[in-house]
């Protein structure tokens, strides 16, 4: 066996036993996260669940290993309740109600969005008009060596 064969193998080996515990280290961490924050739901948190329902908890019930959370969604006459899992939590809003963005924002930032885009477009068209002159004035000097080639050739003929 040849020594870098011998490195290839040595290297594949340590792969396969490092990458397993790599990705058993970042999913007990994340796995701790997860349980720390289904330990620390309580009624009036504002959450997001993984199905991207926003809602206030109104009820926490243990059902044997389960942790059930009660969600009432909705404002006033059209308010809604989900009972999900409390691992379906994905976020808990601290302080603070999920924001939307008033319309008038909204529309700045969709304005401001097609503005760019405009200048992104001038400026690629202005890039492609200067490589097209630059295509031109090269194709001109190519003309012009043309000719000047069968010049010389014609005079190398007279001669």
């Amino acid at each position: 066996m040849d020594a870098t064969q011998i490195i290839l193998i040595v290297f594949i080996v340590l792969l396969i036993i490092i990458y397993p515990i790599m990705i058993s280290a970042r999913n007990k961490k994340e796995n701790q996260r997860m349980q720390e924050q289904t330990n620390s739901l309580k009624r009036g948190d504002k959450v997001l669940t993984t199905s991207g329902v926003y809602g206030t908890i109104v009820d926490l019930q243990l059902d044997g290993d389960k942790k059930i959370v009660t969600i009432e969604t909705g404002t006033d006459s059209k308010k809604g309740y989900i009972s999900v899992d409390a691992y379906a939590i994905y976020t808990i809003f601290k302080d603070e109600e999920p924001k939307e963005e008033p319309a008038a924002i909204a529309t700045e930032n969709k304005e401001n969005k097609t503005q760019d885009s405009k200048e992104d477009n001038a400026s690629i068209v202005t890039d492609a008009n200067s490589t097209s002159d630059a295509q031109v004035s090269t194709e001109e000097q190519d003309d012009t060596d043309k000719k000047e080639s069968k010049k010389k050739k014609k005079e190398k003929k007279k001669i």
